[in-house]
């Protein structure tokens, strides 16, 4: 019996989804699995929802701008998915059961990096949908953790998180000093937007040894990745959360969690198709 997954979306086009989930079925030999993309909208998602077990549909990921939109059809919300869901298991007698793989996968690229929150100085540069996920992961485990938003009263739900400050954008500069872990989680810089940093001159300011991350996978060395290293930093694109997020709700999806071996085939894959680094 054939079992069907898709990742819904608007827009959904440029989404590397199936290829990533193609790649672990094959990997690990399950070729009754398939896997495609469909372009859903808030207003068609009720008729999405509602054709799910006539279609066949397993389970589906979601990405922009239904994250939230799904929340209320959830039978059964994991924690994760406090601030939106992107993954979607279809249960035969429960109904529908949703988390938020986003955390978990960041997470365990910074431990692929040899870094993590645990103590860490953090410092993030904006506070959207995903930014908020891993802000919630970063507060369990960070010695402090700064969110600069150009709407600072956005992020006023990590307010009275302990060790958390929030700041306008305009104070970037005067942040860097202490921060360990930097991570870009603005569209600034993303192909197609149009838009990037106006002035990277505050990475000057980071300390020797400070991790700088960027949640945008294309292009792979955003001007804002390209400066730090130029500065000496190690540095990490969006590339490797984006597999990992997707590892764990193959876990969700199979039960099978994918190691190393897995996500470095994937990787190569979306290297060959897609231009993407190795």
């Amino acid at each position: 019996m054939e079992k069907k997954y898709c990742v819904i979306g608007d827009p959904i086009a440029h989404s590397l989804s199936p290829d990533i989930y193609t790649e672990l079925f094959a990997h690990y030999g399950l070729p009754g699995c398939s896997y495609f993309k469909e372009q859903v909208t808030v207003q068609t998602l009720p008729e999405f929802i509602g054709g799910l077990r006539a279609r066949g549909i397993c389970g589906f990921n979601i990405t922009m701008p239904l994250k939230q939109a799904v929340l209320p059809y959830l039978n059964y919300m994991d924690p994760s998915a406090a601030y939106g869901a992107n993954t979607v298991v279809v249960e035969e007698t429960q109904g529908l059961a949703g988390w938020s793989t986003d955390a978990a996968g960041f997470v365990r690229s910074l431990h692929e990096h040899g870094h993590s929150f645990l103590d860490a100085d953090v410092v993030f540069i904006g506070c959207g949908g995903a930014a908020k996920t891993l802000i919630r992961a970063a507060a369990k485990e960070a010695r402090s953790i700064t969110i600069l938003n150009r709407t600072p009263d956005h992020a006023q739900a990590f307010a009275s998180l302990p060790g958390v400050k929030i700041l306008p954008l305009s104070n970037i500069g005067s942040q860097m000093n202490s921060c360990n872990l930097l991570i870009n989680a603005t569209p600034l810089g993303m192909s197609g937007i149009g838009a990037d940093f106006e002035d990277l001159s505050f990475l000057a300011k980071l300390p020797e040894g400070a991790f700088v991350c960027d949640l945008i996978y294309d292009p792979p060395m955003t001007a804002f990745l390209t400066e730090a290293e130029r500065l000496g930093h190690a540095t990490m694109n969006g590339l490797w959360m984006l597999i990992w997020q997707a590892c764990y709700a193959f876990e969700k999806f199979t039960g099978i969690m994918p190691d190393l071996a897995a996500f470095n085939a994937v990787k190569a894959v979306l290297g060959r198709q897609r231009q993407l680094p190795q």
